[in-house]
Formats: structure tokens, sequence, C-alpha cells
């Protein structure tokens, strides 16, 4: 029996009462966070080599009104594990300019605790945090979706005036039956992602309209007096708008990498490195970037589709459902070889999105013919691993 780590979001309005404890929990957990990230910081190869790093008892008795605090013990915990984590991801990355663990701000959209010693038991419709902190109601239509049996810790979380409880349980989730589908994927630009079987995917006209959202209030934004209220109002619609726009993203992500794994039981792909992918234009003799503004846009394209997203979630959920997923080289030129020849086009321009093979004279459509190329290739690294 293999157990998955599975989350439930479920919104909730919390009492007037209960909201003021809840930002009080939430300002516990950045000061418990930031107190590590200040001794963190006083790191000197000279004076201080190894920082003493305060536990949740040192805290408590050094801030007597942290012991009177409504947010459980537990979640202090929590916040110096969620810093050991964001500072191994520091060194781990290597990169010391990036990455590192910053100082937690009351201004955040994002305001969280979480507890990892859960209530196992629901009174009707309601959830019992803690003594302090009360319960929370939840809708009939966001019922559990699993055993309360299986939970294994909650996360209140407040997003631009938005609460939310997030429940992760337990599952033992079973593989699916076998389906019949084997498939390539060609990540793009132009469309989300092309099929091997010909099919072309991308976002709904919807994405683009919240995309338009978020770059009007950001215009909007600019025109503020940084501080003011004004700017401050402004810049929570901005972050709702940006919120609005992640979510659907989100979504529909999930919906598309459900409907694929159902549906095939072999998925190729080509290992993309959208960092790489995403550099700015190189500099020519002159120091001028040649191509700027058309590598920015197709940054921005990229960044846009999520395309680490969508491959992260397909590689989860074959892995859970018994399905194969393989990445080809990303330097094998599926676009460049024609599907039925094999011949290699070395003068392929992304410009062009059809073009004729100069060996078999096939008319080859490129996303179509790079779909299927990867499909074979993925097929045959698949074998040889058998």
């Amino acid at each position: 029996m293999t157990m998955r780590k599975v989350a439930q979001r479920i919104p909730f309005t919390p009492s007037r009462t209960q909201a003021a404890l809840l930002e009080r929990c939430f300002g516990d957990r950045r000061f418990a966070y930031n107190q590590q990230v200040e001794a963190f910081n006083a790191y000197d190869k000279e004076t201080n080599p190894n920082p003493e790093y305060p536990n949740v008892s040192g805290m408590k008795n050094a801030n007597g009104w942290l012991r009177d605090s409504p947010i459980p013990s537990n979640a202090l915990s929590n916040a110096i594990m969620d810093f050991r984590k964001a500072r191994s991801a520091y060194f781990r990355k290597a990169q010391y300019g990036k990455h590192r663990p910053r100082f937690a701000s009351r201004n955040d959209s994002i305001q969280s605790f979480r507890n990892a010693m859960p209530i196992r038991r629901m009174d009707g419709n309601r959830y019992p945090l803690s003594r302090k902190l009360g319960s929370v109601r939840i809708r009939k239509r966001d019922r559990l979706r699993y055993p309360i049996e299986n939970l294994s810790s909650w996360t209140v979380k407040r997003e631009n005036r938005t609460y939310c409880l997030v429940l992760l349980f337990d599952v033992d989730i079973q593989p699916k039956t076998r389906a019949e589908g084997r498939i390539g994927i060609d990540l793009g630009v132009k469309d989300l992602l092309t099929l091997s079987t010909g099919e072309k995917i991308d976002y709904p006209n919807r994405l683009r309209r919240l995309e338009e959202d978020v770059k009007r209030e950001q215009r909007k934004l600019s025109r503020r007096t940084k501080g003011s209220n004004n700017y401050r109002r402004q810049r929570a619609i901005v972050a709702k708008a940006y919120a609005r726009l992640r979510h659907y993203r989100d979504d529909f992500q999930h919906q598309l990498s459900r409907r694929l794994i159902e549906e095939n039981q072999f998925i190729g792909m080509e290992t993309l490195m959208a960092r790489n992918m995403t550099r700015k234009a190189k500099k020519n003799a002159e120091g001028i970037r040649s191509g700027q503004s058309r590598k920015r846009a197709m940054n921005r394209s990229i960044l846009r589709d999520g395309w680490s997203g969508l491959v992260d979630k397909l590689s989860y959920k074959a892995e859970w459902y018994g399905r194969i997923l393989v990445q080809v080289d990303r330097f094998y030129p599926s676009s460049k070889l024609c599907h039925d020849c094999g011949h290699k086009y070395e003068g392929l321009r992304l410009s062009e999105r059809e073009w004729t093979c100069g060996n078999c004279h096939s008319r080859h459509d490129r996303d179509v013919n790079a779909a299927l190329n990867i499909r074979d290739e993925a097929l045959r690294l698949s074998r040889e691993e058998a």
C-alpha cells in the first residue's frame, strides 16, 4: 500500500473575533520565522561562524506574550521547519544572490500557519481548530473528500482577504485500469501543447482576459504614490487579479493533465529547461542585444503558459495512476527530423510552421511532426530501459 499526500482547500468566513485571533496567529508565526532569519543573517565567518537559532521554548521564555498566543505550539515548530527547508534550498541551489531566506512581512498577500497535530473529529459540519480558535463551518458542497481519520495536518491561509482551510490527507491511491493510448507531446509558444494525434490544445480565451485585467490594474498601481492609502488599496487589487489568473491556469492544467492520464498509458515529452529558454537576448559585438524585443515577448509567453507546472502535474499523476511518462533529451532535434524518412532539415527556422522534407517531399506541420518524433523516441528509450 502506497500512501500519497492529497490536499483539499476549503474557503470559510470567520467571525470578527475569530478573524482577529487568526491575524494574531499569522503574526506570531511570522515572528517565529523572522527570529530564524535574523539568526541566519547574523552569520559571520570570523566573529559568528555558528549562529544560535532560537527554539520554541527559548522564544516563549524571552517573550511572555507568546505564551498567551492562540496559535498552537506545533505551528511555531512548523515555522522553524519551514525556515530550515528554505535554508537548505538556498545552499543546495548555490546561487547566493537569489533564493536567500527573507523576512516575512505583514504586507505579504498570503499569510498562513500550519498545525501537524490535527483533531480527528467533526462536530456536524464544523471542524474544530483548537480550544482558543474555535471551529470552522464547512459548507455542504465542500464536504470532506476523504475520511477524517486520514487527516495528517491542517493549514489556515489568508490570501487577499479570503480565508481558507487546507486539509492534508494520507490517501492510498490505486492505479487506474490500463489504457490503450500512446502519445507524444510537444510544448510550444503558439499552442500550449500539440499531441501526436494532431490535436492542438491552448488555454481558453478567458486566460487572456484575466491577463489583460492584471495589466490594467498594474498600470493603475504605477500611477499611485508609493506608501499612500490609494497605493495600498490598489496593491491589494493587483494581488487579487494575479491570484485569479494563477488559480484559473492551475485549474486548467489539472483538468488537462487528468484527461491525458486517463486516456493514455504511455506519454512521451521533451525535457525542457525553462530557465535557460527565458534568458535575455545575447549581446553582439557592439554590446547591443540582438532581437531583444522579440526574445522578451517569447520569454513572456513561456512563463505565462506555465510549462513547468504542467509537466510536474503530469509526472506525479503518472506515478500515482500507473502510467508511463518518458522525457527525451532536450537536445533531441524533434522539429528538424522528418517523421517519414528521418531526414534532418538543418535550416529550419522558428518562424517556419510548416516545411517540406527535401528527401521524401512529405509536407509537415512543425509541431505535429515534433510530437510524433518525441513519441517514437520516448518509446525507443522505454524499450531500452526495459
